[in-house]
């Protein structure tokens, strides 16, 4: 039989004393086996289960000496509920109301006038053959120059003639015929004589469209002046016509040229 150490069991004995597991009899030291007489032998020491339960006693010993104890502090939040639950559905409708709450704030829409709406028809009708500024062919494009008094030249009023050209194009006057003024200095243009015919927008736009987007090539672009009687006289036509019905939802532009 295996003879275990007497410090291993001496060892236990001080950890269970210094824990308060084990109160100290003053002896020492384990208990050794006395002598019955000076040539006596040893008796024989503990047995492979004593060293067995002694070094799990120690194990055990060393891991509640080891353990810490949780502040109470952790142990409540620990335990505390991280989202209440009315806080739930404040989260849920937390973006609807910041999308309503932006969509409120933010500045009502410039109203639509003749000259906003006669914008927005010559870029996304004219500007490709005229250029955004109606320079025309004097600065690469293909249709007629429109700024710098042009249009005023050639159709010297907002009348009739214009809308018609506007409303049929080359083809509707026909190839080869004068259009706007006979006496226009340098001579009368001609329908189709630059290669590059003017498509009529009688089937792509309405008649208040065809109408503000004359007022802005001659009011804008061509630098026609006009007195404020002039001003509101076609914006009352333009309304008249339907200008601004069917811009932003159907509200009516007012005024403004």
């Amino acid at each position: 039989m295996t003879e275990v150490p007497e410090y291993l069991f001496e060892r236990s004995r001080q950890r269970r004393i210094a824990l308060g597991l084990l109160e100290d009899d003053g002896s020492g030291g384990g208990a050794s086996a006395d002598s019955s007489d000076g040539g006596g032998q040893a008796s024989s020491g503990p047995s492979s289960a004593d060293v067995i339960a002694a070094a799990k006693a120690d194990a055990k010993l060393e891991q509640v000496g080891e353990t810490e104890i949780e502040p109470a502090w952790v142990s409540a939040a620990r335990q505390r509920t991280k989202i209440p639950m009315w806080a739930l559905p404040v989260m849920f409708f937390l973006p609807l109301w910041a999308f309503v709450y932006v969509k409120l704030t933010e500045p009502p829409p410039e109203p639509v006038t003749a000259r906003t709406e006669g914008a927005a028809t010559y870029a996304a009708q004219c500007a490709s053959c005229h250029g955004g500024n109606g320079a025309g062919s004097e600065a690469g494009g293909v249709g007629r120059p429109l700024y710098n008094g042009e249009v005023l030249l050639t159709f010297p009023k907002l009348d009739a003639d214009l809308i018609l050209w506007l409303t049929v194009g080359s083809e509707g006057i026909g190839i080869g015929n004068p259009y706007g003024a006979t006496d226009r200095p340098g001579g009368a243009h001609i329908s189709g004589e630059t290669g590059a015919n003017m498509p009529g927008f009688g089937g792509a736009l309405t008649e208040y469209k065809i109408y503000s987007v004359a007022r802005y090539i001659r009011e804008v672009l061509s630098g026609e002046e006009l007195s404020d009687e002039e001003l509101a006289a076609r914006d009352a036509e333009w309304e008249e016509l339907g200008g601004g019905k069917d811009i932003g939802g159907g509200g009516h532009g007012h005024g403004g040229h």
